[in-house]
């Protein structure tokens, strides 16, 4: 008679789950990353990269389709992150987890709401603008620090954790930095008479630059386990048992 020897096809499909999450995380943030770019050269003249903040796109003819896309597709990356690690058995539930989720949210508020185009902000939408971007540049910071120490617990996750702590202070640093230039923008040319020019804009990318790089970071380490996960758990051929010998 013969017996089949099964090889873990739940596992399997668990790890190709994984994988397809982290390869769309990875594919979203590149999407995020090449329109920022692309705005960035694009737009050069009607929005300095090196004074104004990514979220004035919006308002030149051309840029908010776009700029909206790059944060929406950055939100999906990050929400795939932190599906796929959860399902990998990452244990980032609670704080890091909730902190996440928000900045996720924060990209989508701020993409649908966008900011007034004056130095007062005085409608509902600039209000709610302006509050989500306060929390896209804060609160994945904190998210990739409060998951370092659980990262650190299970030894598969070890290797990303030193990443995403440089990453997540890098990034909290250049936001305290940007908020510090903000003073900057309310007398611009006094402070320009001393020397010191606006470049909150460039500041503000790069503190972005460190977050995408701990989504990034998170889902390449996330691939590369669910792959290896995937090859100790390939098909073994099926074997046939011997006959029972005879009496």
């Amino acid at each position: 008679m013969a017996v089949l020897v099964t090889s873990r096809p739940a596992r399997r499909w668990w790890g190709i789950g994984t994988l397809l999450l982290a390869v769309l995380a990875l594919l979203s943030a590149a999407r995020c990353v090449i329109t920022m770019v692309y705005l960035g050269f694009a737009f050069r003249a009607e929005v300095n990269p090196i004074r104004v903040p990514a979220s004035y796109y919006v308002f030149v003819e051309g840029g908010s389709a776009p700029f909206t896309s790059a944060a929406v597709a950055l939100a999906v990356a990050a929400l795939a992150v932190l599906a796929g690690m959860t399902w990998a058995g990452a244990h980032i539930s609670g704080r890091p987890t909730v902190l996440l989720g928000v900045w996720s949210l924060c990209l989508v508020l701020a993409a649908i709401f966008p900011t007034d185009n004056s130095p007062d902000i005085t409608s509902f939408s600039g209000w709610v603008h302006q509050f989500a971007g306060a929390g896209i540049l804060l609160l994945l910071s904190f998210a990739g620090l409060a998951a370092a120490p659980r990262l650190a617990e299970t030894p598969a996750w070890q290797p990303v954790v030193g990443v995403v702590r440089v990453m997540s202070v890098g990034a909290l640093v250049l936001t305290a930095t940007y908020l510090a230039f903000r003073v900057v923008q309310l007398a611009p040319d006094a402070f320009a008479a001393i020397g010191i020019v606006d470049v909150g804009g460039a500041l503000q990318r790069a503190s972005m630059a460190f977050q995408i790089g701990v989504v990034v970071a998170l889902a390449w380490h996330l691939l590369r386990l669910s792959w290896q996960s995937l090859r100790t758990t390939a098909p073994e051929p099926a074997a046939v048992a011997e006959p029972p010998a005879a009496c």
